[in-house]
């Protein structure tokens, strides 16, 4: 393999140079992207509760008491400040500086007991350590979509259903359709009734009920708002960037092993080879 030991370990330390500034770069790039990102996924939330609210449940909202409602509105308004404080708490720099909060960042405070199946859903997926920054957001957009969804339930807007798995089939789901609401889901969910009690289960029949559920996407949120999907842009570039130094890095790193092996072996060897002359000489 060509070059000295000196200049391959010379080229190591400028890779090395060129990735700790790319890495610099990527936690700026991602404090940009995240201080744009916060205050539209809160208007986003708010937005969105307020069209279930009114386009797609008007009925079932109106049945509620005005101090209900007025409930309800002081309920989602702070979720959508607790989101974008949560997704701030996301910047690198902040992460640096502060301590990471052990405890759900989105929490709505209920006057009622919540069901215990919804807490179950609400933490998980729990927040790992180890997760990558990108994880991280895509977890707490999650859980929040999960929380506004349980909010809009206990305050019978929404019918009864498993949100979580209705959430966890579309998260997994491949080339997902934007809707006609954004970051919404709508769907006919089948329901059995009997048509007189005390008939067999033959003469049953299935009645189709609507069913909504808001699930806050990455994907939508750039897709309506350019100046956050520009920003995007320049971070997928900059992992292009990334990967490629280092493989560059990698690449170096074992030439550099390589001629050090090298050179310790052959070292060894004339050693090896003066020892047994001067042995010979004797």
């Amino acid at each position: 393999m060509s070059g000295s030991l000196e200049t391959v370990e010379r080229e190591v330390l400028a890779l090395q140079g060129l990735l700790m500034g790319a890495l610099q770069e990527m936690r700026q790039l991602y404090d940009a992207y995240l201080e744009v990102l916060a205050p539209i996924a809160r208007q986003q939330l708010i937005t969105v509760s307020y069209q279930v609210c009114t386009q797609v449940f008007p009925e079932q909202f109106l049945t509620l008491e005005e101090g209900d409602r007025q409930r309800l509105q002081q309920q989602i308004h702070r979720l959508a400040l607790q989101l974008e404080a949560a997704i701030l708490r996301l910047q690198p720099r902040r992460q640096e500086s502060e301590p990471v909060p052990t405890d759900d960042p989105i929490a709505v405070e209920e006057p009622e007991a919540t069901d215990s199946n919804e807490e179950q859903e609400e933490n998980d997926p729990t927040t790992e350590e180890n997760d990558s920054l990108q994880e991280k957001l895509s977890k707490t957009l999650y859980r929040c979509s999960l929380k506004i969804n349980h909010l809009l339930q206990r305050a019978a807007i929404l019918p009864p259903a498993p949100i979580g798995v209705i959430l966890e089939i579309a998260s997994k789901a491949e080339n997902r359709p934007l809707g006609r609401i954004p970051h919404l889901l709508t769907m006919m969910l089948d329901e059995q009734q009997s048509n007189d009690e005390g008939t067999d289960a033959k003469t049953d029949n299935l009645s189709h009920q609507p069913m909504a559920a808001i699930y806050l996407q990455l994907e939508e949120l750039e897709f309506q708002h350019p100046p956050l999907a520009n920003h995007r842009s320049q971070i997928r570039q900059l992992e292009s960037r990334l990967a490629s130094l280092q493989q560059q890095l990698h690449k170096k790193q074992r030439q550099y092993l390589v001629l050090k092996a090298s050179r310790a072996w052959w070292q060894t060897w004339k050693a090896n080879e003066a020892s047994q002359g001067q042995a010979a000489s004797d």
